[in-house]
C-alpha cells in the first residue's frame, strides 16, 4: 500500500522522534524491517538481473529528506504492528512488564516502588520537574518516595497524583480504576479536571465520559494480590471466573445463563487458578471442562 505523506505529517512525526530516545529507535527498526522487505521484493520482481546477495542500505540517521523518503514506510509498518497484535507494539513502549501469572516488584529510578501485577505494563518519565508513569496494561501498585517533584500515574487520559504513600491503578479495556492503602491521592480524570481526593480505603472508576465514586472498602482487601491472594466478597460468578482466569495462559470460556447462580465470597491464591476455578465449579454445581491446550469451558450443569 502506498501513501503520501503531508507537511503537517511530517511535521508532527519530526516531533514525536525528537520527544523520547526510544521513539526514535523504534522507528529505526520499522525502518530496518520494510527496508529489508523491500530489497527483498525488489531483488524477486527484477527478472532480467541475476544478482545474487542483496546488500543491505546504510543508516546514516535521520534527516528531514529521509524522513519524506521513508516515513510511508515506517507507516505502513505501524500498520502491519496492528495486525501482529497489541503485545508487540505494548512491548514496544513499556519499561517494566509482567508475563501471565507473573507478580513482580519494580525499583523506580526515584526509589519508588512499582508492583506489577500478572499481564501488566508501565513505561516511565521522569525529568527534572515531574515523575510520571504510564499504565499501559493491567495494575500497578505504587509505594511512592517522597520528594520535591510531583509523581502521577497516567492512565485513559486520565491522572493520578500521589498526595500519600501507596495505591494501586488498574486498566482494564476502556476502563479505570482507582484506589488507596495509605495516605491519599487526587484523581483528575477526562471529564473532571479539578479531581477528586481520596483517602485510604477510597475507590473510584472512571471512564472517557464518566467518574463513578465507589463504596470505601477496608485497605486490607485492596490490591491483595500484592500478597498472591485474590478476595472476593459476593461478587458476581462471571466476575469472580474473570479475575482468576488473568492468571492463566490459556483462555477460560464461559458459556450459557449464570444468572441463576449465587454471588461468590472467599480467598484464593494466584498461584492456583485452576484449583480456584475447580473450588467455585464445585461449589456453584458448574460443569468444568479441560480442552487440549489447557483451554477451560465452564457452563451451568443443567442437572444441578
Amino acid at each position: 500500500m502506498a501513501r503520501d505523506i503531508s507537511a503537517s505529517e511530517l511535521d508532527r512525526l519530526e516531533a514525536w522522534l525528537a520527544a523520547d530516545p526510544r521513539h526514535a529507535r523504534a522507528f529505526a527498526r520499522e525502518r530496518a524491517l520494510w527496508q529489508d522487505l523491500d530489497t527483498f521484493a525488489d531483488a524477486l520482481a527484477d527478472t532480467t538481473s541475476h544478482r545474487s546477495v542483496i546488500h543491505p542500505k546504510p543508516w546514516h540517521g535521520f534527516t528531514r529528506r529521509r524522513l519524506i523518503r521513508t516515513a510511508p514506510v515506517a507507516l505502513a509498518a505501524s500498520i502491519l504492528a496492528a495486525f501482529m497484535g497489541p503485545s508487540l507494539v505494548l512491548a514496544l513502549r513499556a519499561d517494566h512488564r509482567t508475563a501471565v501469572g507473573e507478580v513482580r516488584s519494580v525499583a523506580l529510578p526515584d526509589g519508588t516502588t512499582a508492583m506489577l501485577d500478572s499481564d501488566s505494563a508501565i513505561s516511565v518519565a521522569f525529568d527534572s520537574d515531574r515523575r510520571i508513569v504510564h499504565l499501559l496494561a493491567g495494575r500497578a501498585w505504587f509505594d511512592v518516595r517522597h520528594e520535591g517533584r510531583p509523581f502521577l500515574v497516567e492512565a485513559l487520559d486520565g491522572e493520578t497524583q500521589d498526595i500519600g504513600t501507596g495505591f494501586e491503578v488498574r486498566r482494564d479495556g476502556g476502563v479505570v480504576e482507582v484506589s488507596v492503602t495509605e495516605g491519599a491521592v487526587q484523581v483528575r480524570t477526562p471529564v473532571e479536571r479539578a479531581g477528586p481526593i481520596l483517602h485510604a480505603g477510597g475507590r473510584l472508576r472512571y471512564t472517557a465520559d464518566r467518574l463513578v465514586m465507589l463504596a470505601a472498602q477496608p485497605v486490607a482487601r485492596l490490591a491483595a494480590w500484592r500478597k498472591g491472594e485474590l478476595l472476593f466478597d459476593k461478587q458476581p460468578i462471571k466476575a469472580v471466573i474473570a479475575e482468576i482466569a488473568r492468571y492463566r495462559r490459556a483462555p477460560v470460556w464461559t458459556i450459557g445463563d449464570f444468572g441463576q447462580a449465587s454471588p461468590v465470597s472467599g480467598l484464593f491464591l494466584i498461584e492456583r487458578p485452576d484449583e480456584a476455578l475447580e473450588t467455585i465449579a464445585r461449589m456453584r454445581g458448574l460443569r468444568m471442562t479441560t480442552l487440549p491446550g489447557g483451554v477451560i469451558v465452564i457452563r451451568p450443569d443443567p442437572a444441578s
